[in-house]
């Protein structure tokens, strides 16, 4: 059955895993070079059933051999291109669809697989956002601002901040690609996508820009 009929027609279903040590971001592209049997293998039934696999964080441990510790935030990621190499590796490009939350890990036979569910944002309520979202593209600009700066002194090309709101709509989807933008650390990507609200989304973004914009001040500065 295919997995995303699935999870249509179910509150909980069972989805193949692909632990990464990276957070991967609903509409992030999730390019994948994948070597182990056992991944193989769960590639190879997505290809068969057309269907989605999850991504969740590495918290201890390691990509190979298993024996790690997984987080419980995850996101459905479709193949979008898959090369087959001659020794039986795959060459993947996917992209994160939607954010899940995984109830159960279950044993790795053939490969990981886990019991989730959709993992929607709460309602926002009568929550006002438009302070936030104004010091969200207030920091983006500073943070932009220090980086231009360091990239023309290196005499390399300027990045352009992105729009916290670019058209107007403040939709989901476009700040989840806003944060995706962002040059944030796995801790902080793992906050955006652990919160629960868009407001709470916000908020982490705004406390995690004030930390990278103290790194880009601090790189910055002139040799001694």
């Amino acid at each position: 059955m295919d997995d995303d009929m699935h999870a249509r027609s179910d509150d909980i279903y069972e989805l193949p895993m692909f632990p990464l040590g990276s957070v991967v971001l609903p509409g992030d592209d999730v390019p994948l070079h994948v070597f182990e049997p056992r991944y193989r293998a769960m590639v190879q039934h997505c290809l068969d059933t057309e269907s989605h696999f999850g991504v969740a964080l590495i918290e201890r441990g390691h990509e190979v051999g298993g024996g790690d510790v997984r987080g419980v935030a995850a996101v459905s990621t479709r193949i979008d291109r898959a090369l087959p190499t001659p020794d039986g590796r795959f060459v993947l490009e996917c992209r994160g669809v939607d954010r899940i939350r995984v109830l159960e890990w279950l044993p790795d036979d053939p490969y990981p697989r886990a019991r989730v569910t959709a993992w929607p944002d709460l309602p926002a309520g009568d929550e006002s956002l438009d302070e936030v979202y104004d010091l969200v593209q207030e920091r983006t600009d500073r943070l932009f601002e220090i980086l231009t700066g360091i990239a023309r002194s290196r005499d390399l090309p300027t990045p352009e901040a992105p729009r916290v709101d670019a058209d107007g709509t403040r939709s989901v989807a476009e700040v989840w690609e806003f944060a995706s933008s962002l040059p944030l650390g796995s801790s902080d990507r793992a906050k955006v996508l652990a919160a629960e609200t868009v407001g709470r989304r916000l908020r982490v973004l705004a406390n995690a820009l004030e930390d990278v914009i103290a790194i880009a001040e601090f790189s910055a500065l002139p040799d001694l």
